[in-house]
């Protein structure tokens, strides 16, 4: 009986999945845009990590200060982001206070000075005369006064004391003189009324300052 003999084995046939031109550019589309996406949020991350953390060092104040006080500073580090751009690196010479300052404040070029103590104590619109302190007024500073001026009657006419300068401040309160913050407009008056005539100091017990 004839052997059977079985027919050859053809190689199993590998299927292969072809995929369209347009789907390759849209997933290549994808995965470039996760990756930008990915690398975007790490570099927030870092940027943020960066400006939150404590690397700056500021000077800030050591203790409350108000305005025309000297001024103690003391170092400290801060995040970059809590960091003004005009902060003080470094203390004026004679460094006052401009304004009230709180302990722990960020001390800033716009806030301290480096005037005298009287100087940063002017309120905006005034200016700083002496007035001779020939009277037993008990004045202090903070004090706010009037100021007379008193001409021979023949000069002045009907009224030969009237005021030339209301609501002052006083800044400072020496042996000899006292120096008052008049109005810009009212200083060349105090300053004539000081030449030709006599000055007084009337206290006044409230002020009109706004």
């Amino acid at each position: 009986m004839p052997e059977l003999t079985r027919p050859p084995l053809r190689p199993a046939r590998r299927w292969r999945i072809r995929r369209p031109l347009p789907y390759w550019a849209v997933a290549t589309a994808v995965a470039l845009a996760t990756a930008a996406l990915v690398g975007h949020l790490a570099a927030g991350l870092a940027d943020a990590r960066a400006r939150w953390s404590p690397g700056l060092t500021v000077l800030v104040a050591k203790h409350a200060v108000a305005p025309g006080g000297a001024v103690e500073a003391e170092a400290r580090q801060l995040p970059a982001a809590a960091v003004p751009d005009d902060a003080l690196r470094s203390l004026p010479s004679g460094a006052t206070a401009v304004v009230a300052l709180h302990a722990g404040e960020v001390l800033l070029r716009d806030r301290v000075g480096g005037r005298s103590a009287l100087a940063a104590a002017l309120p905006p619109g005034t200016r700083g005369i002496a007035v001779p302190n020939d009277t037993a007024l008990p004045l202090r500073r903070g004090d706010h006064v009037d100021v007379l001026a008193t001409f021979d009657a023949d000069v002045a006419g009907y009224e030969p004391t009237f005021p030339v300068a209301r609501d002052a401040l006083v800044l400072h309160v020496g042996r000899d003189a006292v120096t008052i913050a008049v109005r810009d407009a009212s200083a060349p008056k105090v300053a004539y009324a000081l030449a030709a005539g006599a000055v007084t100091l009337a206290l006044s017990g409230t002020s009109s300052r706004r």
